[in-house]
C-alpha cells in the first residue's frame, strides 16, 4: 500500500512540472464547444488564459476554472475583453462538444472549451507540454475513470508566444495581476 501511495505522489509531482517558456508553442488544432474548427491562430490578438483537464475531474479542473472566471471578475471590462478563457480537454471520449458546452456555461459566456479527436488533443497537450495518463477503468465501468494530468494556467501572449505558467494553486489576485502584466506587453 504505501508503495501505491509514493509511486501516485511521483507520478503527481511528475505531471506537475513546470514547463520551460521555449518549449511551449501553443499550436493546436482542435474544435470549440460551440463546433467550430480553430488553430491557436483563431485567437490572434488576444491573450489567451488557458488549462488542461477533463469536465469529470473530482476537484482541480473545477477549481482552475473558477480560479479564471474570477480572476477575469478583477479585470477591468476593457482588460476582461481582451482575454480569451480556454479549457482543453484530455479526455475527448467523454468531454464530447455537446458535454463540452455545458459544462463550459457553468464558468461563464465568454470561456471557450476545445477538444477534438484522440490525436488532436494529444498533439495539443504536446505543444503545452502537459502530461497526461488516463487510467483505464476497471471491468464494465467503460466511462468511469479518472486521468491524471498536469495542472496550471497557460497565459499566451497575442501573438500566440508563451508568456507564463501558473501553478493550479495561485489564486485569483495573482492570475489577475499577471494577466494585467501580459496585456500591457
Amino acid at each position: 500500500m504505501w508503495r501505491k501511495v509514493v509511486m501516485a505522489a511521483a507520478l503527481a509531482l511528475t505531471l506537475a512540472a513546470p514547463a520551460p517558456a521555449e518549449e511551449v508553442t501553443g499550436r493546436f488544432l482542435l474544435e470549440t464547444h460551440d463546433g467550430r474548427r480553430v488553430t491557436d491562430s483563431s485567437f490572434a490578438g488576444k491573450v489567451r488564459m488557458m488549462a488542461f483537464g477533463y469536465t469529470y475531474c473530482p476537484d482541480i479542473c473545477p477549481t482552475t476554472l473558477a480560479t479564471m472566471a474570477a480572476a477575469l471578475d478583477l479585470l477591468s471590462a476593457d482588460e476582461a475583453a481582451q482575454v480569451v478563457p480556454i479549457f482543453a480537454t484530455v479526455d475527448p471520449k467523454r468531454d464530447t462538444v455537446a458535454h463540452l458546452k455545458d459544462y463550459m456555461a457553468a464558468f461563464g459566456p465568454a470561456f471557450v472549451g476545445l477538444t477534438g479527436t484522440p490525436q488532436m488533443t494529444d498533439a495539443a497537450a504536446r505543444a503545452f507540454k502537459v502530461r497526461y495518463q488516463i487510467h483505464p477503468p476497471p471491468g464494465e465501468a467503460r466511462d468511469s475513470y479518472l486521468v491524471d494530468h498536469s495542472a496550471g494556467i497557460y497565459l499566451m501572449r497575442r501573438d500566440g508566444s508563451f508568456a507564463a505558467r501558473l501553478g493550479h494553486m495561485a489564486g485569483p489576485d495573482e492570475v489577475a495581476a499577471r494577466l494585467r502584466q501580459v496585456l500591457a506587453q
